[in-house]
């Protein structure tokens, strides 16, 4: 497809930001991984596959693809998969667990990548555990380390659980003093591996307010860039300085955006509104239905393409907010609740 080839969509309906696991393949075991990353999985995108799919990306109006994992520099052709991406004109970044980052740094260097991205989880003694590997913290730090003296642009993403709770001042300053720039929080969510131990590693809705307590404590004054994700909010008092992350803004949690501006890719093909979403709400998968194809179906994402605040249940239902905040993660409120329309991780109940 040439690039800059695009369909005629509204504006509203884009997969502008696309997150992409290329492979389920990983060279880490760690506790909390969501998507039980290990092996690949069975019939994984041929290269030819992956190709047409990122020029659909494009003539969909894509403006941002993150490859993912796994631990996405396990598959051999992820350089030549964001040529292509490039090629199209899309911005690409990279989502790793730092372990092979110094072994492919060439690579990495000559991809024209926007942003690499790499997992820390807290300090030796937290990310260690959860990542399954004495001494994974260093190799992480040497990544960013190496990166950044070449100019590159690296940012941390940190999973918060009762596993690190207490420790996002000794994270931040672990961050800010190994060259990154950006900060990514989000929940741990209680499915995967995490499930089979979530009362270990998943924050209760009570547990919210503290945690909140510790964002604003890191984001005030910070030199980071924070960014706190979908998973945590909503419409509490201090919302702004939350989502605004410390910036001179008034930034606000706008409503899931799966299925309107967002969508993920799993390394088989599946379609999801992002790559947090159960399996129970897959939308197809590419090698049944072209991409396109599926994103135009009229039936499909209808949790937010036909969303209603009447199908909104519990406090929810309520919420003066409930337009606009539509019930927060979709994600979260499926696997935490087991509806869309429900979700007890709202720091506007939880007493904050």
């Amino acid at each position: 497809m040439t690039p800059g080839l695009a369909l005629r969509l509204p504006d509203r309906l884009r997969p502008r930001v696309v997150v992409w696991e290329i492979t389920r393949a990983c060279n880490g075991r760690c506790v909390h991984c969501g998507s039980l990353a290990g092996r690949p999985r069975a019939q994984e995108l041929s290269t030819r596959e992956a190709l047409d799919v990122i020029d659909e990306l494009a003539a969909l109006g894509c403006q941002t693809v993150t490859f993912s994992g796994g631990e996405p520099l396990l598959r051999p052709d992820w350089a030549e998969l964001g040529r292509r991406v490039r090629a199209q004109g899309l911005r690409l970044e990279l989502m790793s667990n730092g372990l092979l980052i110094e072994a492919q740094l060439a690579e990495i260097l000559a991809a024209d990548l926007a942003s690499v991205s790499l997992s820390v989880d807290g300090p030796a003694r937290a990310h260690d555990r959860l990542r399954g590997a004495a001494g994974h913290l260093e190799q992480v730090l040497g990544a960013a380390r190496a990166l950044a003296a070449r100019g590159m642009r690296v940012g941390a993403v940190t999973q918060v659980g009762r596993a690190n709770m207490g420790m996002l001042a000794e994270t931040h300053d672990l961050i800010r003093e190994n060259g990154f720039r950006g900060w990514l929080i989000q929940l741990t969510l209680p499915y995967g591996r995490a499930a089979d131990c979530s009362d270990e590693l998943v924050l209760a809705p009570s547990e919210l307010p503290q945690l909140e307590a510790e964002l604003l404590a890191v984001i005030d004054g910070s030199p980071l860039r924070i960014q706190i994700a979908d998973t945590i909010g909503y419409f509490s008092v201090n919302e702004p300085r939350l989502r605004s992350g410390g910036a001179r803004l008034e930034g606000f949690w706008g409503g899931c955006q799966a299925g309107l501006q967002a969508l993920g890719l799993t390394s088989d093909g599946t379609v999801r509104g992002c790559l947090s979403m159960p399996p129970e709400l897959d939308e197809g998968n590419v090698r049944d239905r072209p991409l396109t194809e599926i994103w135009l179906d009229e039936k499909a994402f209808s949790y937010n393409r036909c969303f209603s605040t009447d199908r909104l249940q519990g406090a929810c239902a309520d919420c003066a907010f409930a337009p606009m905040c539509r019930g927060g993660c979709t994600a979260l409120a499926q696997v935490s609740t087991g509806s869309v329309y429900r979700n007890s991780y709202c720091l506007r109940t939880c007493g904050s």
